[in-house]
C-alpha cells in the first residue's frame, strides 16, 4: 500500500496561544501514533517552537507566508510545498484556490459571512479583512472535499448559507486537554491566583474584547447584579487601554472590583479557572465555546449566553441566559450567593467535560481525511 502523505497548516501554532493554534496542537499531538504507515507533513510558522513533533512519519516545512492573507488566497502553490501532497487539512475557515491535491477545511463558524461587524471592531481593518475571509469561506464551503464543522450550531449555519454542501460536513466536537481539571491543591492555586492579583471571590473573562465576546455587556450585568462587596472581575486578555471595556468600567466606577491581566501562561490561566467563583462567556456569536468547556473541566460554574454553541458544548451543565444585560446581572446575583446551586452545578459540569475527547476527535480527523482522498 502506498504511504499517504497528509499535509496539515501548523501555522497557527505561534509564539502566542490561539483557539485554533490549541486545536491543531491537539491534533498533532494525537494523529502520528493513529497513522503509522503515513506521513504527516506539518508546515509550521517561522515563529513556532521546534520541532512540532518527533515521530518517524512527521515531517516539517517551515512556510514563511501568512497563514491567512490575499497572496496565500490566490497563489497557494507559490508559497508552500504541494509536491507529493495528497490531502491538505486547513484548519482556520479558509481554503485557498486551485490546490493541487483533496482538501479538508475546519469551519469555526460563519461570523464572517454572517456578522462581519462582530469580528473586527475598527471599520478599517474590517474593510480589508471581510472580503478576504468571505472569499476564503465561500470557496472552502465550494470546493473543499470534506468540511469538519466543530459543532452542529456551525454545520447548522453552513445549512442556511450553503445548503448543497451539508453531504460534505462531518460535525467533530473539540476536545479537552487533561491539565483542566480540579486543582490538586486548592490553596496553593489560590495563592498563586492571588499573586496574579486576583485576590478574593472573582468572576473571570478569558479571551480578546472582539466585539462578538460582547465584555462590555458584561460589565454593565456586574456592576448592576446584586452580589457580594468583595466580589471580583479578572480579565484575562490583552488590553487597549482605551477600550470599550475599560470605559464601561469607569463609567460604572467599579474600577476597584476589576482587574486586568494581560501577560500570564496558560498553567496561570488554569489556576485562575480553577480557582474562579464562575466563568462567564457572553458571546454574541461564536463556533464552539473554549473556554467554557475548560472551566467546566476545572470544576468551574460557567454563565454564557443562551446561543446554540454555547448551549451546545455546556448543555444542563451551564447556566445560560438571553443576551440581555439585565438577565445576565440576575445570574451573576444568584450564581455569587447559592453556594449550594453553584456546587450542584460544578458536579454537572465535571461530567459533561467527560464527553469532549480529543483522542476521539483525532480519530474522527483521519477518518475524514479517508472519506475525502475517496471523494
Amino acid at each position: 500500500m502506498r504511504t499517504v502523505r497528509f499535509a496539515i497548516d501548523c501555522r497557527y501554532i505561534r509564539e502566542r496561544p490561539s483557539g485554533i493554534g490549541a486545536y491543531v496542537q491537539a491534533l498533532i499531538d494525537r494523529m502520528p501514533q493513529r497513522a503509522p504507515n503515513d506521513e504527516l507533513v506539518l508546515w509550521a510558522h517561522p515563529a513556532a517552537p521546534q520541532p512540532l513533533h518527533e515521530a518517524a512519519n512527521v515531517t516539517e516545512t517551515v512556510v514563511r507566508a501568512r497563514a491567512n492573507n490575499l497572496p496565500w488566497l490566490f497563489f497557494p502553490r507559490r508559497l508552500a510545498p504541494f509536491e507529493g501532497i495528497d490531502l491538505l487539512h486547513a484548519p482556520s475557515n479558509v481554503l485557498p484556490r486551485n490546490i493541487p491535491c483533496r482538501s479538508v477545511v475546519t469551519v469555526h463558524d460563519l461570523m464572517w459571512l454572517d456578522t462581519p461587524q462582530l469580528c473586527e471592531q475598527s471599520g478599517f481593518k474590517r474593510m480589508f479583512k471581510t472580503p478576504f475571509y468571505q472569499a476564503g469561506l465561500r470557496n472552502a464551503l465550494e470546493h473543499a472535499n470534506r468540511i469538519i464543522a466543530i459543532s452542529q450550531a456551525t454545520a447548522d449555519a453552513i445549512a442556511r448559507v450553503a445548503p448543497q454542501a451539508l453531504p460534505r460536513v462531518r460535525v467533530i466536537r473539540h476536545g479537552i486537554e487533561s491539565r483542566f481539571r480540579p486543582p490538586a491543591n486548592a490553596a496553593a492555586t489560590r495563592a498563586r491566583c492571588e499573586q496574579l492579583g486576583a485576590t478574593g471571590p472573582y468572576l473571570l473573562v478569558v479571551g480578546q474584547n472582539a466585539p462578538y465576546k460582547n465584555q462590555r455587556a458584561i460589565v454593565e450585568a456586574f456592576a448592576a447584579a446584586d452580589r457580594p462587596r468583595e466580589l471580583g472581575l479578572v480579565f484575562v486578555q490583552r488590553l487597549n487601554a482605551g477600550s470599550d471595556i475599560r470605559r464601561a468600567v469607569d463609567e460604572h466606577d467599579i474600577d476597584d472590583c476589576v482587574t486586568w491581566l494581560s501577560s500570564v501562561t496558560d498553567d496561570d490561566v488554569i489556576a485562575l479557572m480553577q480557582s474562579a467563583l464562575a466563568l462567564v462567556q457572553f458571546s454574541r456569536a461564536e463556533g464552539f465555546g473554549m473556554p467554557a468547556l475548560e472551566a467546566m473541566a476545572c470544576g468551574t460554574v460557567v454563565i454564557a449566553s443562551d446561543i446554540p454553541p454555547l448551549k451546545e458544548v455546556l448543555g444542563p451543565a451551564g447556566v445560560t441566559v438571553p443576551l440581555s444585560v439585565r438577565a445576565l446581572a440576575e445570574a451573576i446575583g444568584r450564581v455569587s450567593r447559592d453556594a449550594a446551586w453553584r456546587e450542584d452545578l460544578q458536579a454537572l459540569g465535571l461530567e459533561r467535560a467527560k464527553t469532549f475527547d480529543w483522542n476521539l476527535n483525532a480519530d474522527a480527523h483521519l477518518e475524514v481525511y479517508r472519506e475525502a482522498l475517496n471523494a
